[in-house]
């Protein structure tokens, strides 16, 4: 069940009317069952290995503390090790396998005449690192583990973010779990404003420009000489809505259940470096690499050249976790050497943003150089790396701007400017209990739906991570 479907819409206002109306105690039985039958609708078997590593995630998190000295970082280097394996044998072995393949080719020999086939059960990079933090931060002591198996089990299976994330922290979303959940009129409104704004840029954004992706980057051999200047920045702007709508849409569902989800984006189209980029974009990613995988490499505190050494480490590892292919890799090393070289000059004073015209051209070299990096995630072989860059030596040809690419981008924009303008630290409408001002918004909404977007819907982007 897509967010933005009819489907969802009438089984979220049943189990609504329902969790409003009854006992806390209730609440939470309701919520595990609405979290299982949500995810078996995509997959009734993945479903079960979901079931399966809460289990095993639960009971290891339980027996963890019990376990004196070096047996308990034994067992925990275990655990961790499990979800891993686990996680590659469902995502990445068929890579792997066809990596090994090409090999065996490289070297003169016939390539593997079977492949394997692997279903990839939906959201399992995104549950499957929930578990890992769980762990990690029960093996430190900054959270006990869960007593009760039903607070765990909603956890993992908490619907808003089960399938995208974003990658709730244990020490944020289980004390809200085990909590009463009070719930406000202002949760309710801007809970519903939150979520009416992520099915609306998914819908009118995000949906509409992976048509336009798709018609222009299907095959790079026959495109018009520099239109990749052109289609890059809107694979960007199509991933963001996409991925940005599903954050919202989960925030604000999770708003009007009475819980309150971290911000996963933070306007990072106005960032004027790499830096500043990454702190705004995939937030709950890119943070959890920094505090999971950067930190305990040593972080910042060996030297300059081991902090750069660190931070290739965690762009690799960005790369693969968002998919297993030749392009998910490249994508994430040219990422990390654009973020180390940006480092590198502002370390040796090479580069400052002090001036306003400075911040505009960081701005636009920042947008570019990520968006660029996005067709990398089409890479299928070392002979479409050369065609991109082909195709790039060439200027665009302004005939070849999609002027409605640009007018559908304008509401996204604008509200972006205004949440910079207003230095909110997550989206905000201001409505609270003024429902009149949702309704003023919504009407808007509507009409530049009926304006711009096309029918049909089209599955969130991050789906396939």
């Amino acid at each position: 069940m897509l967010f933005n479907s009819i489907s969802f819409l009438s089984h979220f206002v049943v189990f609504y009317l329902i969790y409003y109306y009854t006992s806390d105690r209730i609440r939470k039985y309701l919520l595990l069952a609405f979290g299982i039958y949500f995810y078996s609708q995509w997959n009734i078997n993945a479903t079960f290995l979901l079931f399966f590593s809460v289990i095993f995630n639960y009971s290891l998190a339980k027996y963890l503390v019990q376990v004196p000295g070096k047996n308990k970082r034994v067992l925990f280097v275990l655990g961790i090790t499990a979800n891993l394996i686990y996680l590659g044998i469902f995502k990445y072995f068929v890579f792997v396998w066809g990596l090994f393949s090409d090999l065996r080719i490289g070297f003169g020999l016939s390539g593997l005449s079977w492949k394997p086939e692997i279903i990839l059960p939906i959201g399992i990079s995104f549950y499957t690192f929930h578990n890992i933090s769980y762990l990690i931060e029960v093996y430190d002591e900054k959270i006990p583990p869960c007593k009760n198996f039903f607070t765990f089990a909603i956890y993992d299976l908490f619907f808003p973010l089960l399938l995208l994330g974003p990658i709730e922290r244990p020490g944020n979303l289980i004390p809200q779990i085990e909590s009463k959940q009070f719930i406000s009129k202002e949760n309710i409104w801007n809970g519903i404003s939150l979520f009416v704004w992520g099915v609306f840029i998914k819908s009118t954004i995000a949906d509409p420009f992976s048509r336009y992706v798709e018609l222009h980057a299907e095959s790079f051999e026959t495109l018009e000489p520099g239109i990749l200047w052109i289609v890059a920045p809107v694979i960007a702007f199509q991933i963001y809505a996409d991925f940005f709508g599903y954050s919202l849409c989960a925030m604000g569902l999770a708003e009007m259940m009475g819980f309150r989800l971290m911000n996963n984006f933070k306007r990072p189209f106005f960032s004027s470096n790499p830096s500043e980029f990454w702190s705004k974009w995939h937030i709950s990613l890119s943070t959890w690499l920094r505090d999971y995988v950067y930190i305990k490499l040593g972080g910042n505190r060996h030297g300059f050249l081991r902090e750069n050494t660190n931070l290739i480490v965690v762009w690799f590892l960005a790369g693969i976790w968002h998919g297993a292919g030749y392009g998910f890799v490249i994508w994430g090393l040219y990422l990390g050497l654009c973020l180390i070289l940006y480092r590198i000059m502002k370390h040796y004073g090479l580069i400052r943003f002090e001036s306003r015209l400075q911040s505009f051209f960081g701005i636009i070299f920042t947008f570019y150089s990520f968006s660029l990096g996005l067709l990398l995630f089409r890479i299928h072989s070392p002979s479409d790396t050369k065609l991109i860059l082909e195709n790039l030596l060439y200027p665009p040809k302004l005939s070849s701007l999609p002027v409605m690419i640009l007018v559908t981008t304008i509401p996204l924009l604008v509200f972006d400017l205004w949440q910079e303008w207003k230095k909110t630290d997550r989206p905000n409408f201001y409505i609270s209990t003024k429902p009149y001002s949702f309704l003023l918004m919504f009407f808007f909404l509507f009409l530049w739906f009926s304006l711009f977007s096309p029918f049909g819907k089209q599955d969130f982007f991050y789906f396939q991570f």
